[in-house]
């Protein structure tokens, strides 16, 4: 159509973001910040998942299963708010690294009442904003800027396009959008 042609494209804001040979030194700063332990822990759950600042607060333990180590993001209803949910919509399955489910399962303990992972007061999760604040801190770090971190990483270690953009739960376009169904769990 005509106004395609006349449209005038949006500006693409790049997100800050941290070279991916950078990610141990962040890790040791996460360590010893002056903070909860529950916001660290979500800190680097949000590196190590690359998932958005909402889907990390909201998590609940009903999401996670400590003994698999599986995080099941479930599909967003209808009219449901998108805190906590995927962008895509989707079910979303995460499974959390054996070497860093001691930490979240000792969040998890202290947690069950709550139903929320991530909680300072016991009653809420921790909100979005308090990650992006945190993560400020370094170099004007973002929580969406790990997502860049990981495209780059898979990038140069020459992983295919297709399972890098299912991590990052990326929308599929074409031929992936309508015949790549498998989840990639394994």
């Amino acid at each position: 159509s005509l106004k395609s042609f006349t449209e005038k494209e949006r500006d693409v804001i790049p997100q800050a973001s941290i070279h991916w040979e950078k990610l141990p030194w962040l890790w040791k700063q996460i360590e010893s910040l002056n903070a909860n332990a529950a916001v660290k822990t979500a800190m680097q759950l949000t590196i190590i998942s690359i998932h958005r600042a909402s889907v990390v607060a909201n998590m609940s333990v009903d999401q996670y299963d400590p003994e698999t180590g599986l995080w099941l993001i479930p599909k967003k209803a209808r009219g449901q708010s998108g805190a906590g949910h995927m962008k895509s919509k989707r079910e979303f399955a995460f499974i959390v690294p054996k070497s860093f489910r001691t930490k979240l399962n000792a969040i998890l303990l202290t947690r069950k009442s709550s139903g929320f992972m991530f909680s300072i007061d016991g009653r809420k999760p921790i909100t979005p904003e308090t990650l992006r604040k945190n993560f400020k801190k370094f170099d004007g770090i973002t929580t969406h800027g790990f997502r860049n971190t990981f495209k780059v990483w898979a990038k140069e270690h020459l992983i295919d396009d297709f399972l890098a953009d299912s991590y990052a739960d990326h929308s599929l376009n074409g031929l992936d959008k309508a015949y790549r169904r498998t989840d990639m769990l394994d």
